[in-house]
């Protein structure tokens, strides 16, 4: 070591600073991803450079985030790809807020009315609209449009069905479904809805509790005079495909779109 002064780092040193085995080390090697600062030619020994410490925390960040090797080298040196990193990154980072949105609703207790800042995503919608007398007629207008999206073969795997809360002169909830497709659906019960930010609460309890909720989330956009852009949002985050019956362990977020 002293032979190349005090600088510079042993393997062994670097992996118990940096908590990585040494095979990881020579895994990146390998993808070209790390040089040693020196390679001694006769004892092989490999010696690291602060900045080779530095760099290699920057590819652990990056695995970290859901980023493989050969996506990661591409990060650093293809600069002619640099588009489809931004749009890798972009869906890990919209991966990351939609586990955020999953714990933070999964702390929901009964009752707990609790306002949380949050992100509607942008997304197409095969959507209908109901005039419903009861909460039990709603939510059978919500399997019907259900399973008519499921017709057209378009269907989202990954988008959360939701229905908005209109206003009707004679009925009264005034409803309409949506249920996420691909892009690629053109048909008429298509509906455009942007990325919009948003305050909501995660409703734990039955349907008929939603309304409740509404109003306690439209009592604190009154209160602090915040300007809504569209109507109330119910999106069904747990229910009865996996929660069967227990309808008390059934989660809502109840949402509102804002400026």
């Amino acid at each position: 070591m002293k032979k190349y002064g005090d600088t510079l780092f042993q393997m062994g040193k670097v992996t118990k600073i940096l908590g990585i085995t040494r095979k990881t080390l020579l895994v990146y090697e390998d993808a070209g991803l790390l040089t040693p600062a020196i390679k001694d030619a006769e004892s092989g020994y490999r010696y690291y450079s602060a900045d080779n410490m530095t760099q290699i925390r920057s590819i652990r960040s990056l695995q970290q985030l859901g980023l493989s090797l050969k996506e990661i080298k591409e990060y650093y040196y293809n600069t002619e790809n640099i588009d489809a990193c931004l749009q890798r990154l972009m869906e890990l980072r919209t991966s990351l807020d939609r586990n955020i949105q999953m714990l933070e609703m999964r702390s929901a207790k009964r009752g707990d009315m609790t306002i949380h800042k949050t992100t509607l995503p942008q997304q197409v919608c095969f959507c209908r609209e109901y005039a419903c007398e009861s909460i039990d007629e709603a939510a059978k207008k919500l399997r019907d449009t259900y399973i008519a999206a499921a017709q057209t073969g378009k269907m989202s795997t990954t988008g959360r069905m939701f229905t908005l809360r209109l206003p009707h002169p004679t009925a009264k909830l005034g409803l309409m479904c949506c249920i996420p497709v691909e892009r690629s659906y053109n048909g008429p019960e298509r509906r455009d809805f942007p990325e919009v930010p948003a305050l909501c609460i995660y409703h734990r309890g039955p349907y008929e509790e939603i309304a409740a909720a509404i109003q306690a989330l439209m009592a604190y956009i009154q209160e602090h005079h915040i300007e809504t852009t569209g109507p109330f949002r119910s999106v069904f985050l747990e229910g009865p495909p996996n929660r069967g019956t227990h309808s008390e362990d059934y989660i809502t977020q109840i949402a509102v779109p804002i400026k």
